[in-house]
């Protein structure tokens, strides 16, 4: 009897593209992109159902799931246990319209508003480099380090021998890098030179061919954090790495970074956040953490009068992770956009928003609100450069200021909203940031380190230089097609072509990854779409519009 091989693949085609069409609708909450998947099941079934199970939901793995949810109630016991004192709430001094933004990031994070901080800008290299050194140089009880990239080259190999320096007299040193961003540093002999010290060397994220079919292998820990006797806490835009030395062939100039030293409770939450990751790496770091913090159990109550001399800062950490249900740091964004009576000013190195959030900054422009967006003249993709210029004319019709930074790469994530309140941290402006990596950022309500800022974004000015309306106009008409092309694959050119160049797998995990990279991009070009045919579809309802207008 022959075997009818046509028609089993036919049911088992059906059966595949059903199970996974179910679970595209149980899963994605999102009508375009649900849609998006729908179509490339029907159409690709079996590519179509292989790319949904590798790319198609952001995917950390079941056990680092569970991890993940035994830390975050350690959040939450931590922020209770150690935060609730009447003395660490917020200030009476912070906006009332700001204490929205603050309940809804504690809601996510169980990391509230605190008062009572000090913070220090760091606006360069050396600067950063030499607060660093010296802070690890009188170390005490722990050293921890958690970055996207480090790059043991120049000023950075002196800051790691400080680290060996502090394990050698007794101080808990612990570095967590990300397993990509860090792949150049995972290869060196700094790894076993600093685990001989008795430093603790951990990766974040490991990639491989095996574990591609159970997680996604773009989900990267983007975050920048060093934490000194849980007394001192520095976050920003900067990764250990030497500008002098890094990326000298991108033919973008030297990276511009900024970072923040601070002081008070604020540096608690950074350490929750900080042990938190380092926890859900694997199943000996958990239990490993939570001893580890059980000694600390006397000790951190006893800290915190210290801080609360610290100053008089009102701000708040916001972690944001893909295993959230919600998306903290990005509603803030939004939330804080909407709010602006006066001006907005961003810094970010990669610009490609979503349609809500270039709604939220044409609608500010349109109101009334000055709006400035500061860019690199230059970025180390040419893609993203491509797709960021896309967005330009709609920008510049609302009124939207748009100036180009000529000194460099300019690295630097802020936000600055009226006179009083500040976003800062690692978050670029793209769809990456806000909904796949691990990111952290500050929350300042405060009118003082607000205009510090405003400050240094004003100096970032001085070395840029404006597009105008009628010189955008003046373009080629062909460009506008070459962007809004690459436009349509924006959510996925930040694969591993940012900040990663020098990850260099296997040739044929190589090679499936940029296939299915590639495979993915028709998935968002539809998603990209799908949202926009909403959008529109919601515009004529919402209006009671029975023509449709130009979308200029």
């Amino acid at each position: 009897m022959e075997i009818p091989w046509g028609q089993i693949f036919l049911w088992l085609h059906i059966t595949i593209v059903a199970a996974c069409a179910v679970r595209v609708l149980y899963k994605q909450h999102n009508i375009g992109t649900a849609f998006a998947w729908l179509i490339v099941l029907f159409v690709f079934p079996i590519l179509g159902a292989g790319l949904y199970l590798l790319i198609g939901e952001p995917r950390l793995g079941t056990a680092r799931a569970k991890r993940t949810v035994e830390m975050n109630r350690f959040y939450r016991d931590f922020a209770e246990r150690y935060l609730a004192d009447s003395q660490l709430q917020m200030s009476r001094e912070m906006a009332n319209r700001y204490h929205g933004i603050s309940r809804m990031a504690a809601q996510s994070t169980g990391l509230a508003a605190t008062n009572s901080n000090a913070m220090t800008l760091l606006n360069s290299t050396d600067s950063i480099v030499d607060a660093i050194l010296a802070d690890i140089n009188q170390a005490q009880q722990s050293c921890l380090l958690a970055f996207y990239i480090i790059e043991p080259q120049g000023k950075i190999e002196t800051l790691l021998d400080a680290v060996i320096a502090a394990s050698k007299r007794g101080v808990d040193c612990m570095i967590l890098a990300d397993a990509v961003g860090s792949k150049n540093f995972f290869d060196s002999d700094w790894v076993a030179k600093l685990r001989r010290a008795g430093v603790e060397v951990h990766a974040a994220l490991p990639v491989g061919l095996w574990r591609t079919l159970f997680t996604r292998a773009d989900l990267r820990n983007h975050r920048k954090i060093l934490i000194v006797d849980k007394k001192i806490g520095y976050t920003g835009s900067f990764n250990l790495v030497d500008p002098r030395f890094f990326k000298q062939n991108a033919g973008v100039g030297e990276w511009v970074d900024v970072m923040m030293r601070c002081t008070g409770p604020v540096v608690l939450e950074m350490t929750a956040v900080f042990y938190a990751d380092l926890a859900v790496e694997n199943d000996q770091n958990l239990s490993g953490v939570q001893q580890y913090l059980s000694g600390y159990s006397e000790i951190i109550p006893a800290m915190i009068p210290d801080k609360l001399r610290a100053g008089q800062i009102d701000a708040q950490v916001i972690p944001s992770s893909p295993a959230q249900q919600e998306r903290v740091i990005y509603e803030t964004i939004v939330s804080a956009i909407y709010m602006a009576t006066q001006k907005i000013v961003i810094t970010t190195p990669y610009f490609v928003p979503d349609e809500p959030l270039l709604g939220a900054l044409t609608t500010a422009a349109r109101r009334g609100v000055e709006v400035t967006l500061i860019l690199p003249e230059k970025v180390d993709s040419l893609m993203v450069r491509y797709a960021s210029r896309a967005y330009y004319p709609m920008l510049l019709a609302a009124g939207v200021k748009i100036a180009l930074f000529k000194g460099g790469l300019l690295h630097a994530k802020t936000m600055t909203i009226d006179d009083d309140f500040t976003l800062f941290g690692t978050v670029n402006m793209d769809m990456r940031s806000f909904f796949l990596n691990l990111e952290i950022s500050l929350a300042i309500y405060d009118k003082g380190i607000t205009q510090q800022i405003s400050h240094l974004q004003q100096g970032y000015l001085q070395d840029s230089e404006y597009i105008t309306v009628k010189d955008w106009q003046k373009r080629a008409k062909w460009w506008g097609l070459v962007e809004n092309t690459v436009r349509l694959m924006s959510p996925l050119l930040w694969d591993f072509t940012r900040d990663t160049k020098a990850w260099r797998p296997s040739e044929s995990f190589q090679t499936a990854f940029s296939f299915l990279a590639e495979a993915g991009r028709a998935v968002y070009i539809a998603s990209v779409a799908a949202k926009a045919i909403s959008g529109m579809q919601e515009k004529v309802i919402r209006n009671g519009m029975l023509q449709p207008r130009r979308l200029d």
